[in-house]
């Protein structure tokens, strides 16, 4: 009994009232209004990109890399800051933006992109890439995925796309054109968005409800990192090469390793069959960086218990990580594993809050 109290106290505390909170603020018009500054780094042309950060102390190298290509590409940052900023910090971020957005966090990361989005409402540029800090960012193959984002002739081009309960493109990094952006009904969505501050309303409300929306208004979508493209690059792979990939796969997608001796194509379907379970990144990150070069991991997979930090060190050491192993491993073990946490940081992170 007192654990369900917790987690109902829980719920209603973390969730229902930052609805309440987030609909209240509204009606009343006390909803903030973002700051933006002026950045150092132009570049002709229309091609622009919102990048979403959560970096108080430092920029970590991996958002200096991304912020990096997307100069290297001649794309217009507008650099989304969701936390206080310090004038010296602000100094250090200036050379790599177009301009600076500071907010107050309303919404968290869909909060930003929506602030930012309407930030061009009336310019809106040829085309809009929308990234974030939530993953690793590699050098290698890093260039060419910023350049087909921005040169995609498809109204919507996401990095990677999630099937497991419903199709969303994953919102850490997509790019979309112009036309868009001049959809009155994704105009209308993201003016009316409500930006609350709990993470199921930002992934439903957010993330799958602009994806579903983005879906229904494009003339044609892609998605770069895609399981079709995986059993291409596989494809040359005999069966016993197959199954030692098995451990690239998260814990719990992985099949018996004692199982009988398995057809090359039987194979091939319970290793697609396991990315395509849940979220992609997750679930086939790592074979996508080590066959496709995809120059993203997800910074969360230690903490959401997908891989032993063992398995991350070592899956590392073979994709490539360009000498930042120890880095990740650092800021994982800092973070830790969801399941360890104590109280109610506990109870939030079981209701996936």
């Amino acid at each position: 009994m007192k654990i369900r109290f917790g987690k109902t106290y829980v719920y209603l505390a973390e969730y229902r009232m930052p609805i309440l909170r987030a609909q209240l603020t509204r009606r009343f018009g006390l909803e903030s209004t973002p700051v933006i500054v002026p950045g150092e780094r132009h570049h002709p042309g229309n091609v622009h990109a919102v990048f979403l950060i959560w970096q108080p102390q430092a920029t970590a190298w991996y958002v200096t890399n991304a912020l990096e290509a997307l100069a290297e590409a001649g794309i217009n940052v507008t650099l989304v800051v969701n936390h206080p900023l310090s004038e010296a910090r602000l100094a250090e971020l200036r050379p790599f933006a177009d301009r600076i957005m500071l907010r107050d966090n309303s919404g968290r990361d869909m909060g930003g992109y929506r602030d930012a989005i309407l930030s061009f409402a009336g310019r809106e540029p040829e085309r809009l890439l929308l990234m974030n800090d939530s993953v690793y960012y590699f050098r290698t193959g890093l260039a060419e995925m910023v350049q087909r984002l921005a040169t995609s002739p498809c109204d919507v081009c996401a990095a990677y796309e999630n099937w497991e309960y419903h199709h969303h493109f994953q919102s850490f990094c997509y790019s979309i054109s112009r036309y868009m952006l001049e959809q009155p009904a994704f105009q209308q969505f993201w003016r009316d968005y409500l930006p609350v501050n709990a993470r199921p309303w930002a992934i439903e409300k957010g993330e799958v409800g602009s994806s579903r929306l983005m879906v229904s208004l494009a003339r044609s979508s892609e998605v770069l990192f895609n399981p079709v493209k995986l059993r291409e690059a596989l494809a040359d792979v005999d069966s016993m090469g197959l199954q030692d990939l098995f451990g690239h796969l998260p814990i719990d997608l992985r099949p018996d390793p004692g199982g009988p001796r398995l057809r090359q194509e039987t194979v091939m379907r319970q290793l697609t069959d396991a990315v395509v379970a849940r979220s992609q990144i997750h679930s086939g990150g790592f074979l996508y960086r080590r066959f496709l070069g995809a120059p993203l991991i997800k910074r969360d997979i230690l903490f959401r218990q997908q891989y032993h930090l063992h398995e991350i060190e070592s899956l590392l050491n073979i994709i490539g990580a360009e000498g930042h192993t120890a880095d990740i491993i650092t800021e994982m073990r800092a973070k830790g594993i969801g399941f360890h946490l104590r109280g109610r940081a506990r109870q939030r992170f079981l209701l996936d809050l």
